[in-house]
């Protein structure tokens, strides 16, 4: 681990702490700590103490969680700018298992750090509290958008999301998720999940190579999404 250039921080205008003070800052960093992991690394597990939090920097990480029978669900896709691994400030123990799908870049926070400055700069912890927020309400907005959706709705809805969460100038995104991985998420089957987007692909609603996807006819993929769901 190495210390974090809080000030030069590429990512600061839209991570946690481009909304606090200066001195805050240089407060965080003085502690925070950078790392470099490669794709596979599990960040923590779910049920395990929550001693720090995490700004992603660059890369991409899924949050999942166990389900009853052994089985895991993708709950949140993570990207540059997220805060997350914050649930040791209210007391509790890790809600999700953060496993990277590609290789990463974050700032680890621990949580002293983290409580002084609850305590000691007001701004911070509206900061905080907003970034949690934001954080519950896009997992609410996607689970709403999906709902009781047919497969083809829900797909197009998650790459229309996808589109949105990198921002309108982004072209060719990151998809680090098998076809298994994206159903998963998504509540559906892995063939299902496969049939579809090679007829996606073939109709030229989107293309990909390397993990990565562009979305072709945007307008389209609205167009399965405002389908009639009966």
């Amino acid at each position: 681990m190495q210390p974090c250039d809080c000030e030069n921080c590429a990512i600061r205008s839209v991570a946690l702490f481009g909304e606090i003070h200066q001195q805050t800052v240089q407060r965080v960093h003085d502690q925070a700590r950078q790392l470099e992991e490669p794709e596979g690394t599990i960040l923590y597990r779910e049920g395990h103490a929550a001693n720090a939090a995490f700004t992603l920097r660059e890369g991409i990480v899924k949050l999942v969680r166990n389900q009853p029978g052994g089985r895991s669900q993708i709950v949140r896709l993570l990207v540059g700018g997220d805060f997350f691994g914050a649930e040791g400030l209210f007391g509790d123990t890790h809600h999700h298992t953060a496993i990277t799908l590609t290789p990463v870049t974050l700032c680890r926070l621990p949580n002293t750090l983290l409580e002084q400055l609850r305590t000691d700069d007001p701004a911070f912890s509206d900061a905080l509290l907003g970034r949690w927020r934001r954080a519950l309400d896009e997992v609410e907005s996607l689970a709403l958008e999906l709902g009781n959706r047919k497969a083809e709705e829900r797909l197009a809805s998650f790459l229309l999301h996808w589109q949105r969460k990198h921002g309108p100038q982004a072209q060719w995104l990151p998809l680090p998720l098998s076809r298994g991985e994206l159903g998963e998420l998504l509540g559906l089957r892995v063939e299902t999940v496969s049939r579809v987007m090679a007829r996606w692909k073939r109709e030229r609603l989107f293309e990909e190579r390397n993990r990565l996807i562009r979305l072709l006819d945007a307008e389209g993929l609205q167009h399965v999404v405002d389908s009639d769901p009966g």
